[in-house]
């Protein structure tokens, strides 16, 4: 094909839609970049960085499109960069409510696994203490939700107290007459019968294992897990339920509540994971922190940062959204432009490829392919 046979408005748009593809990947890469606070700046320090690659491509493609076919390893080299610098940008700009509402289901689940697992531990092949057990936490259950919610200390309240007293061999009384007429009034009772069944419970659990040293160790970690699930398992489905887009910039990931709650939870199991490990071999917990890994649990702490978005796409890499990141970047940084090159570039036959360029002609026309 002759490069006057060519249609020059085609011609135009691809150098429009090469160029948009340039801008898009310029701009990406420079709030990409922004994290690296190169000369101690967020914003003018990455315009300067980004600009390096954006030169690469503009000088490789256009040069490749005049006929110096070896100059698309610099453009490509160029688009690699920009590939890369996008994806540390967009990646968590599409995903970052999903990959803080996927740690948070992670925390959630493990909650209930350690409970769970501290209950078999503490009660190791006793099946009916196991069962008693759980019976004491629903009788605890049951009276703390009516005397919370059902406006204070009632017969319904004092019944449950009963049950509990029979299993749990205590003798904890309630009030002589109907109290928790007040939100405050409620609240304190709530937590003095919190603490008396607590200990019921923590001493039904100590008679089983009156010759063991550490049970008194597990014990305690169980009741740090209950506690745990109770202060935290609401707050985790509120971030679950929550749908709003989460701010990658630097400044916002570090002040943001829902991802300090979740290193707050995190520090919080691997401390009873640790108390555990100590007096229980092998070990029955893993621990989520072991100051090993590039990017810490939860890795949202370092939200929108290069290193956090290359483990992120490895780990997710089978996941189709993780993939609809990938295919933007790459056909907006490689696959567009090189396509649009096939039809700009000039002719095997062309002067310019042949090592004579016909100079009299302005470098826009040139460039375009108008004679």
């Amino acid at each position: 094909m002759e490069e006057q046979n060519k249609s020059k408005l085609l011609v135009i748009l691809f150098w429009i839609g090469a160029l948009g593809c340039f801008a898009f990947g310029y701009y990406n890469s420079v709030l990409g970049l922004s994290t690296f606070k190169a000369f101690s700046s967020n914003s003018w320090g990455s315009w300067f960085l980004a600009f390096i690659p954006l030169l690469m491509v503009l000088g490789g493609y256009v040069a490749a499109v005049q006929g110096r076919k070896n100059m698309l390893y610099i453009y490509l080299a160029g688009e690699v960069l920009f590939f890369v610098f996008n994806l540390t940008y967009l990646y968590p700009q599409y995903l970052g409510r999903t990959l803080v509402q996927e740690e948070a289901q992670v925390l959630k689940t493990s909650v209930v696994e350690y409970q769970n697992e501290l209950d078999k531990i503490a009660l190791t092949g006793d099946s009916y203490s196991l069962a008693k057990l759980q019976r004491l936490r629903e009788y605890q259950s049951n009276l703390l939700s009516e005397i919370r919610h059902r406006e204070g200390f009632g017969e319904r309240a004092r019944e449950q107290l009963n049950n509990f007293n029979e299993l749990a061999d205590t003798k904890y009384t309630g009030p002589v007459r109907y109290t928790g007429k007040t939100v405050e009034e409620r609240e304190d009772l709530y937590k003095q019968f919190k603490e008396k069944t607590d200990e019921g419970i923590k001493n039904f659990m100590m008679k089983l294992h009156p010759d063991d040293m550490s049970a008194e160790k597990l014990v305690n970690a169980k009741y740090e897990m209950d506690e745990i699930a109770e202060e935290y398992m609401p707050r985790l489905q509120i971030i679950l339920d929550d749908n709003s887009e989460v701010d990658i910039s630097h400044e916002a990931v570090q002040n943001n509540s829902q991802i300090a709650l979740l290193k707050e939870l995190t520090q919080k199991l691997d401390k009873v994971a640790i108390d555990v490990n100590s007096v229980k071999q092998p070990a029955p917990f893993e621990l989520f922190v072991t100051g090993e890994e590039t990017v810490a649990f939860p890795k949202t702490q370092k939200l929108g940062t290069f290193e956090h978005t290359l483990i992120s796409v490895r780990d997710r890499f089978k996941k189709l959204d993780t993939w609809g990141v990938i295919i933007v970047c790459f056909f907006f940084d490689m696959l567009g432009p090189f396509l649009f090159y096939f039809y700009l570039r000039k002719d095997e036959d062309d002067n310019f490829g042949n090592g004579v360029d016909d100079w009299d002609r302005p470098w826009w026309k040139k460039l375009f392919g108008i004679h």
